[in-house]
């Protein structure tokens, strides 16, 4: 990618951004040198210094670009009415899927997956933080949820840990396998995760059989299918 004609700093500072998140991804943050991505947007490597101090002030400044991002998606969306939970949460975790398969946002997992235990163990990201940070836009959800009577009193900010946690893994298997059966068919995942969400956090206690024990349309959708895929 060559630097544009008659580009100003803001768009040279952005075209480094792109191209350190490409070279990040691909080779992963400790295998790409300052000059390779100096090279990629076409400016001296002392130039680059007029624009990030070091890599990591640049890997710094592409992190705080990226939760800009992800918070200006969530504000609008949990600024709106909740009619039903139900519906709202399968539009939430379908957003949140779409999110998840964006080319940048792909990159930046490919960035955590190959990195991100090195990166936190050199006191480059707070990987704590990182993971934490992720749900509290939710946790706001949660509490109006429970307000409204939707969901039984808990913690919010583990039951948003919770609704995050099978989509957050639904991003791992993106990433290993694309065209699996359950990253294909998003409609079926978010229907049946949502689902199982408010089995274990409605307002109304789980039906139970005779025996006391929960009946098996109240197992966990996720060892359902384990269960299906072992007898395969």
């Amino acid at each position: 990618m060559g630097r544009p004609i008659h580009a100003d700093g803001r768009l040279t500072r952005k075209a480094i951004l792109d191209a350190a998140l490409d070279l990040f991804a691909d080779k992963g943050y400790f295998g790409t040198s300052l000059r390779e991505i100096a090279q990629a947007v076409g400016v001296r490597e002392s130039g680059f210094y007029n624009y990030f101090e070091s890599k990591e002030a640049l890997f710094i400044a592409l992190l705080e670009t990226a939760r800009e991002y992800r918070t200006e998606q969530w504000a609008a969306f949990l600024a709106e009415p909740i009619t039903d939970a139900r519906s709202t949460l399968e539009r939430l975790s379908t957003r949140v899927l779409d999110f998840f398969r964006e080319p940048q946002q792909q990159r930046l997992f490919l960035i955590f997956m190959s990195d991100g235990m090195r990166l936190a163990r050199q006191g480059h990201i707070d990987l704590v933080e990182r993971m934490t940070s992720g749900t509290a836009p939710f946790q706001d959800l949660m509490r109006r949820l429970i307000a409204d009577g939707s969901l039984r009193p808990r913690d919010p900010e583990l039951l948003a840990m919770e609704f995050m946690g099978p989509l957050v893994l639904w991003r791992q298997w993106h990433a290993i396998n694309p065209t699996g059966r359950l990253v294909t068919n998003r409609r079926a995942f978010v229907r049946n995760h949502v689902d199982q969400f408010l089995k274990g956090a409605t307002a109304f206690p789980a039906r139970r059989g005779r025996s006391g024990s929960i009946p098996a349309d109240n197992i966990s959708y996720f060892a359902t299918v384990n269960i299906k895929e072992r007898a395969r």
